[in-house]
């Protein structure tokens, strides 16, 4: 699968000015912005102190509003695929129709394959929903989103997904069977779009080709190399890793270890279920 490049020149239009968002007190939606099946109550997200978005630094984090929204219990863990990808995918989507029985992507129909981005596409996109306060509106918007790009930010073998909506301007984290909708500026989310639109391929199932794999394995010498330098640098935090134990700690371990050995116990738990491979 070739690599999505995109054009680091004239990139996104961050402090454009302020787009009309669809607001709940207008009337008479276009048919495309009403309903969408099984996200019908998904609609960007309101309220929130919205001076933040009067600042016009550029922040290479996550802004704080898009955090602090996000589902407490998973949000770091998503927020970290998509702040640490090893590889981020794009597919272009739209809603499911009744009796689809097409390939789908969080309950959207997939169309095409848009690529894999490269580390310039990455970032870019990145930047431009995530860390910019200004392209961020915490008004509330009456329209319903409608499905255009879906990217996948994977790392291992977890993701998170982004969805991309226009004419209704707004992006969707999914991930661990929730998402999280924002308001974003039309010029923003459209260019954004524009971008991933100069790509379609057609969608081939990775699985049918046998291409999907569940662990990671070097063919060849250099890959394995390339495998143990990217692994240093992103070295995970393994909390659950047993610490260093003393001479005396390990010592008196072998001697519990011998003791209980008179006495076999049951052997119980994850780690005693036999797997073939």
């Amino acid at each position: 699968m070739r690599k999505f490049l995109v054009s680091c020149v004239a990139v996104f239009a961050f402090f454009l000015s302020d787009v009309h968002v669809v607001r709940a007190e207008d009337s008479g939606l276009p048919p495309e912005l009403q309903g969408l099946g099984l996200y019908d109550d998904l609609l960007p997200i309101g309220a929130g102190n919205s001076s933040s978005a009067k600042k016009r630094t550029r922040q290479q984090t996550v802004i704080p509003f898009i955090r602090s929204s996000l589902p407490r219990a998973t949000s770091e863990a998503a927020l970290y695929n998509i702040t640490h990808p090893e590889q981020v995918f794009c597919y272009h989507v739209t809603r499911k129709p009744k009796d689809f029985t097409g390939y789908t992507l969080n309950n959207f129909a997939i169309t095409d394959y848009c690529g894999e981005l490269d580390m310039g596409a990455t970032s870019t996109t990145y930047e431009a929903l995530f860390t910019q306060s200004p392209n961020i509106i915490t008004a509330t918007a009456a329209c319903a989103i409608e499905p255009k790009v879906m990217l996948r930010f994977v790392r291992g073998v977890d993701y998170t997904d982004v969805l991309l909506s226009s004419p209704c301007p707004s992006f969707t984290v999914f991930y661990a069977g929730r998402y999280t909708a924002f308001n974003i500026k039309q010029a923003v989310i459209d260019d954004i779009i524009s971008q991933f639109d100069k790509v379609t391929e057609t969608f081939n199932s990775p699985a049918l080709l046998k291409k999907t794999v569940a662990n990671g394995v070097a063919d060849t010498d250099k890959e394995a190399e390339e495998y143990e330098k990217k692994q240093k640098e992103n070295m995970p935090i393994m909390n659950w890793k047993t610490e260093p134990v003393s001479v005396e700690e390990s010592s008196s371990a072998d001697e519990q270890t011998e003791s209980s050995a008179v006495q076999p116990k049951a052997k119980k738990g994850w780690g005693n279920i036999k797997l073939r491979m």
